[in-house]
């Protein structure tokens, strides 16, 4: 009888946790994706000030949101983000709104990938 409890209770231990960062991980992707959403309209209106702020802002986020993310996704996926995304306050300053709003873009369908991907699921179970 202990043994059926203790393994009922490591069970939900383990979903626990794997709930929590899944949880986590779409919060991060949420909110990453939103802020690159807000970089790319703030190109299309050619507004440079706001689009150095942002990126800045999303360069920050990254930065925080990496670790948790790169404990749940592959590594490819991760650097190739993260190289846009640095890549974008550098954009900003010189004013490139073109390229920023394609990066932006990019950047945020890769991050919304990843929320898709990592999300529980039928079809990402079996």
């Amino acid at each position: 009888m202990n043994r059926n409890i203790v393994s009922l209770a490591a069970l939900i231990l383990v979903f626990s946790i794997a709930l929590c960062g899944i949880t986590s991980l779409d919060a991060s992707c949420k909110k990453l994706s939103e802020k690159l959403d807000e970089i790319k309209i703030s190109a299309e209106n050619k507004d440079s000030e706001n689009a150095v702020s942002l990126t800045e802002n999303v360069l920050e986020i990254w930065e925080k949101e990496d670790k948790k993310i790169s404990l749940l996704v592959d590594h490819r996926e991760i650097d190739e983000i993260e190289q846009t995304i640095k890549s974008l306050p550098v954009l900003a300053r010189q004013g490139n709104m073109e390229k920023l709003e394609e990066k932006s873009s990019i950047a945020a369908e890769r991050v919304r990938h990843i929320r898709e991907k990592e999300k529980i699921s039928v079809k990402n179970i079996f």
